[in-house]
Parts: C-alpha cells; sequence; structure tokens
C-alpha cells in the first residue's frame, strides 16, 4: 500500500521505497512479460522466451525496470533481456532504463536502453540461446562448477556437487 511503512526487518530500505514510490508512472509488481520466436507479444504458457520483472513502471513514452538481488553483485544479461520484453510488450516505450538494486549494499547498478536498439540487444543474446538450443537437441549438458553446486543444485550425482 502507498504510503505506508516497511516492516521491521525491511526498514532499511525506506529510501529506495520512497523513490520508487515517487515514481510517475504506472507501477506493476512481478509483471509478467512473454514473446514468440517472432519477438512479440506472446501469452505466457506459449512464449519462446519470458520473465518476471520484479518491478515495472510504465510512464508515456519511457519504462523502469528494476530486479532486486540480495547476493554478490556479477554481470548479467537480465537487463538487457527484460529492455527487450519490454520493448516488444510496450509498443509505445521508447526508453528502458533499467536496474538491478543491490539491497545489501543498498546501490544501484543502472542500464538504459533505446528501441533503436533491440537488434544489437538481440544480436548480443541469441548465439548464447543457439549454444543452449544446441544442448538440449543433443541433450548434452557437460558438468561446469558454479555456486549452485554447494546444495543448491539438485544434480547431487555431478562431480562438483557438495553438500551444504
Amino acid at each position: 500500500m502507498i504510503g505506508t511503512p516497511l516492516p521491521e526487518g525491511m526498514k532499511q530500505w525506506e529510501a529506495i521505497a520512497a523513490k520508487i514510490e515517487a515514481m510517475p508512472g504506472e507501477k506493476k509488481a512481478e509483471e509478467k512479460l512473454a514473446i514468440d520466436k517472432n519477438f512479440k507479444p506472446a501469452p505466457w504458457k506459449e512464449a519462446w522466451s519470458r520473465g518476471i520483472a520484479d518491478l515495472l513502471v510504465v510512464h508515456k513514452d519511457s519504462a523502469v525496470v528494476l530486479d532486486y538481488k540480495t547476493g554478490k553483485r556479477k554481470p548479467s544479461e537480465q537487463l538487457s533481456l527484460y529492455a527487450a520484453f519490454t520493448f516488444a510488450n510496450y509498443p509505445e516505450v521508447v526508453r528502458v532504463s533499467t536496474g538491478f538494486v543491490w539491497l545489501k549494499e543498498k546501490k544501484v547498478d543502472r542500464k538504459t536502453f533505446e528501441r533503436h536498439e533491440t537488434p544489437v540487444i538481440w544480436g548480443e543474446l541469441l548465439p548464447r540461446v543457439s549454444k543452449l538450443t544446441s544442448a538440449y537437441e543433443r541433450d548434452s549438458w557437460p558438468a561446469r562448477p558454479s555456486g549452485l553446486c554447494k546444495g543448491w543444485c539438485p544434480v547431487t550425482n555431478c562431480p562438483h556437487y557438495k553438500t551444504k
């Protein structure tokens, strides 16, 4: 509810919440964004690609997409992907300002995208999609270590798996 103080244990984020509350535009939490293989809006269950924006704010011809993070800062294509989703689903939007909100550090990593950059965004993302498609078609998923190996990954017979 707008104007309601945050509950105990979350007071440290009051300043961030106040900035979000002050943003003009329609605020949508947990906004589902989906597209088909032609990069057009699609129903969630029929989508070729989809994601859920933690917060989407649309105001006239611009939008803000925020994703809240609790872990360590690391690079990701997620912001560019969500910008592309926003352009596809909101044809009036010509500029998308994105940000990871790092809750522990109370910092925001920002990146702004313009609609004309959409082909560049997909040009950067599609090679990864091709690799994943190939792996899926061959059912070939080579084991490689990551932060999920420490008890989070469901593949417990992997040589990199360790219990929590």
